[in-house]
Formats: structure tokens, sequence, C-alpha cells
């Protein structure tokens, strides 16, 4: 199974927006920031390493459902 490194507070911060390379990724992996729209209104976003945006999509919708709150999200973008 491949495991997605979960960028901690420092490394998010060098994140700009916009997919790009990252010495944090695997080879042929970009960095892609995802947003996620909950029902509550509020916005949070994310970093994921990914080789494309929906895959980067598909392991934040999975971490979500590892955590149980999948049925709260009501969009979830990476860019």
């Amino acid at each position: 199974m491949l495991m997605k490194k979960i960028l901690n507070v420092s490394e998010m911060k060098q994140v700009r927006g916009g997919a790009q390379a990252s010495s944090l990724c695997g080879e042929g992996e970009q960095l892609y920031t995802c947003s996620t729209s909950w029902m509550s209104g509020t916005v949070t976003q994310g970093s994921v390493c990914a080789k494309s945006a929906s895959a980067a999509h598909a392991a934040v919708s999975k971490v979500h459902m590892d955590q149980g709150v999948i049925r709260d999200e009501v969009a979830v973008v990476c860019y």
C-alpha cells in the first residue's frame, strides 16, 4: 500500500497553491493544495503529494472516510 506523507505546520506554510514539484514528494508526484467545504460552512485546506489532482482528491477523501467525517464533507477541490 502506498502511503502519502501528511505535512506538518511548518511544511504547510511553504505551500503557495497550485500543483508544484516538491522535495517533500516522491518521484513523479507533485504537491497539491486541497480545500474541503464542510456542511457547517467551514472550509479547511491541506496539502498532499499525488500524481494528479484526482489522486489528491481521492487521498483526502480516504482520510475523511478513515476519520469518520466523510458524511460532513460537501466538496473537495484539489489544485
